[in-house]
């Protein structure tokens, strides 16, 4: 391995995302295992995202030669091919390693001496950011605040108290999901890491509920990381999803909640990577939220349901249910599976959760 050339890769890798990776022998590892040194020399080249003629101008290869490394870049999920929605032209960016080149090196589901190479490496790669954060935590922690969050929880939408307003329709899962045309489930790939890892989740037995939609479905069913499904299947995953306890976390377009979904995953606290990190204190919980819990302390039988089963620990049982409004991401787990309908969602409008990092140190 030449380190000299991965090592550039890294640091360009890194300027694609959010998340402050040490460029370390864990990461020029897991880079290597990955793609292909000739790769790795390609891949700075994205300062930004290019499409083929801007690509072609800053590249010494032939048209064929091009095509073929983008392709070979797409198959390993290292980069993403999606149409311009102004003119149709295709776009390519380069992912960064979380969301990014995480979720789509294991989304295949495969089960070789590569996967989980790769397993190994990212686990030890996440341990090593939670080790760090630990040691930089005051220093850290205002650039994590300064980061837009990634994800977007849609609550389960039948739980919303009807004293409070309707449900507006991009925080409907089913409504979200009927502005698409085109759908794709994959592996969770956070599920297949853990499995890998021989570490099976404890919440389902369901792998393939990854949900993407248009372009970005569109891509993945054509680089064969997952499979083309209709409106109705799509919408039976997440139902299945909600009778499990997951999350429904949406990822926009550009990180922005104003603009198309691209996916929704369905997360559980054991094997979600971002619920993992958090808790290993290697980052923040922030996401957008739109919902909080509320409980009704006549109703509430105290059975502990809720606080077994909500992912960011933001319910503790006194005499009755307490949240902690300062946790609570409105997913409605709790409420969806309260045995007394004690609790609801209460619309807040569109608000950042940010809870930081524990300190576990």
């Amino acid at each position: 391995m030449e380190t000299s050339v991965y090592k550039t890769a890294a640091e360009s890798i890194m300027r694609a995302g959010q998340i402050p990776f040490s460029v370390n022998d864990t990461l020029l590892g897991l880079l290597a295992t990955i793609m292909t040194e000739d790769q790795a020399r390609f891949i700075p080249i994205f300062t930004k995202p290019l499409n083929h003629d801007e690509l072609r101008s800053r590249s010494d290869l032939t048209d064929e030669a091009l095509q073929t490394m983008l392709d070979s870049l797409m198959d390993e999920g290292i980069i993403t091919g999606l149409p311009s929605r102004s003119d149709g032209t295709m776009v390519y960016r380069l992912l960064p390693l979380i969301p990014g080149m995480f979720e789509y090196t294991l989304m295949r589901g495969e089960t070789g001496p590569k996967q989980k190479k790769l397993a190994r490496l990212f686990h030890q790669l996440f341990n090593e950011l939670a080790h760090m954060v630990q040691e930089n935590y005051d220093t850290i922690l205002p650039a994590f605040k300064a980061m837009p969050p990634m994800t977007r929880v849609i609550p389960v939408e039948r739980q919303v108290d009807p004293k409070y307003e309707t449900v507006m329709p991009y925080e409907d899962v089913k409504k979200v999901v009927d502005r698409f045309h085109t759908f794709a489930v994959a592996h969770c790939y956070c599920r297949h890491q853990k499995d890998l890892l021989d570490q099976p989740c404890q919440v389902t037995t369901q792998r393939k509920n990854c949900l993407f939609f248009g372009r970005t479905a569109r891509f993945v069913i054509d680089r064969r990381f997952g499979e083309e499904i209709t409106k109705d299947q799509a919408k039976q995953i997440l139902a299945d999803a909600e009778k499990d306890g997951l999350v429904h976390k949406a990822f926009h377009e550009a990180s922005n909640p104003d603009k198309d979904e691209m996916a929704i995953c369905n997360c559980c606290k054991c094997c979600c990577e971002t619920f993992q990190l958090f808790y290993r204190g290697g980052a923040p919980t922030a996401t957008h939220a739109a919902y909080l819990a509320k409980v009704d302390d006549e109703a509430c039988s105290a059975c502990e349901v809720c606080a077994d089963m909500c992912p960011m620990e933001a319910i503790e049982i006194q005499e009755t249910a307490r949240v902690d409004e300062g946790r609570c991401i409105g997913c409605g787990v709790c409420a969806y599976h309260c045995p007394t309908e004690a609790i609801t969602l209460k619309r807040t409008g569109q608000r950042l959760v940010f809870v930081p990092p524990p300190k576990v140190n």
